[in-house]
């Protein structure tokens, strides 16, 4: 693990909410969200391996601009498909709800609502260097 990566990661205070977590309670955290939808045993570990490297997002203030994500629309329980959406291009808060407007790779735009969705932020390179030290902590605890 380079130093100078953990250490400049520890400054930036856009990581201070995963500071609490490792990669087995974000692993954890996804498996409950899926859960919840009562999905079968075989879809389940299938969006599980598709969502390695995301952890599940619920409120506004973990959203970051330019992050990229996965979202499971939650408005139709027969059909509970993972999307592959883009990058956060913009959060925009109306009467209706928190409106999350992405970009994909193809430069297509995405509007959707935040509250009929469960939203997956792929992990920084910073937040996984936090994630392997806070990880190798936890490791040295339970010793």
């Amino acid at each position: 693990m380079d130093v100078d990566q953990l250490l400049y990661a520890l400054d930036n205070e856009n990581n201070d909410g995963i500071m609490n977590l490792t990669n087995e309670k974000i692993l954890e955290m996804n498996l409950n969200v899926l859960k919840e939808l009562h999905l079968n045993k075989e879809t389940t570990l299938n969006y599980l391996k598709k969502l390695k490297g995301y952890r599940y997002i619920d409120e506004i203030n973990e959203l970051r601009y330019g992050a990229y994500i996965r979202w499971i629309p939650i408005t139709d329980p027969t059909y509970l498909p993972l999307h592959y959406s883009g990058m956060i291009c913009d959060i925009k808060i109306t009467d209706n709800g928190v409106l999350i407007v992405c970009k994909n790779f193809m430069h297509r735009h995405y509007t959707f609502k935040m509250d009929e969705c469960l939203l997956f932020q792929k992990l920084t390179q910073q937040e996984q260097v936090l994630l392997s030290a806070l990880d190798q902590l936890d490791k040295e605890e339970e010793e």
